[in-house]
């Protein structure tokens, strides 16, 4: 079964230079984003003299084809405490994604505060996966999602606030190392921005919203944990860009880490086939436009 981490595995090839292969188990629309920046931040740390990390952030500049890349890291600068490494993702002769990382040293002193509270949603065990929800249908889901189990607060609800909320646990990838938990903790918060989106929105949905970036700050970690709350909310889709803020929380109630992603929205090339769908299974009148 696929394992995140294996697949995420990059090989040094020379100081700097780093080989890896996308596998096409991680795929929406096409490689998706945050297996992409996932194996940026792995060649980060693989590089870094410095276990922990502190920051990511990265644009999406192409998208992959399930092959070999290159990941070019180096250093930025920063000090004994942190340092700065750039991550740039290449497959011949395109770039797919730039990253920038910040690590940090262990240990460090300083302010202790926590004001952060984590939404009042059932827990994992009162909800349905969505391989139950969905039923036969979930088979011509994404290949990701063989490889995830999501349990969602709302399904298929009448369009309402712009938010997503999901417990999220990987099937076969074992989290027991921090980074394990980092890369757990950026993969999901990849995913809140097109799920709050479409939540404020009838389906089908005119639009795709591509991610432009992701940003993630990691908090804490925590490799006891199997379930992780994914909480995204998109408070403003304007002039073709949604902005996503999201968080990840442990079932009881701490906060690992936060997020932010821009969006581009582009026309769905399938969504006249969903509209004529939506009227057959008279959810559309069968002569106008939703």
């Amino acid at each position: 079964m696929p394992d995140l981490m294996a697949d995420t595995r990059v090989e040094r090839a020379e100081p700097g230079h780093y080989a890896a292969s996308l596998s096409p188990d991680w795929a929406v629309w096409g490689p998706n984003g945050g297996y992409l920046a996932a194996l940026a931040l792995r060649a980060a740390l693989a590089e870094s003299r410095l276990s922990r990390p502190a920051s990511f952030h990265c644009h999406f500049l192409s998208v992959g084809e399930f092959a070999p890349v290159v990941l070019e890291v180096s250093r930025l600068g920063g000090g004994r405490r942190a340092e700065s490494l750039r991550v740039d993702v290449r497959q011949g002769d395109r770039l797919l994604l730039a990253a920038t990382v910040w690590t940090a040293d262990e240990g460090l002193q300083g302010y202790q505060h926590e004001a952060a509270t984590a939404p009042g949603v059932p827990g994992p065990d009162a909800l349905e996966s969505y391989g139950t929800l969905a039923g036969d249908e979930y088979a011509e889901w994404y290949p990701i999602w063989r490889s995830i189990e999501g349990r969602p607060v709302r399904w298929r609800e009448p369009p309402g606030e712009p938010t997503w909320h999901c417990w999220l646990r990987l099937t076969d990838t074992p989290i027991e190392s921090i980074e394990a938990d980092a890369v757990r903790q950026l993969f999901w918060l990849d995913m809140p921005g097109w799920n709050a989106t479409i939540s404020a929105h009838a389906w089908p949905f005119p639009f795709l919203t591509p991610n432009l970036d992701l940003t993630v700050q990691f908090h804490r970690f925590d490799t006891g944990v199997d379930w992780l709350l994914a909480d995204g909310t998109v408070p403003l889709a304007v002039d073709g860009l949604v902005g996503c803020v999201s968080r990840v929380w442990t079932p009881d109630g701490r906060l690992l880490a936060t997020g932010t992603s821009k969006h581009t929205c582009r026309p769905n090339p399938g969504y006249e086939q969903e509209l004529e769908q939506a009227r057959a299974q008279g959810l559309l009148p069968t002569d106008s436009e939703p």
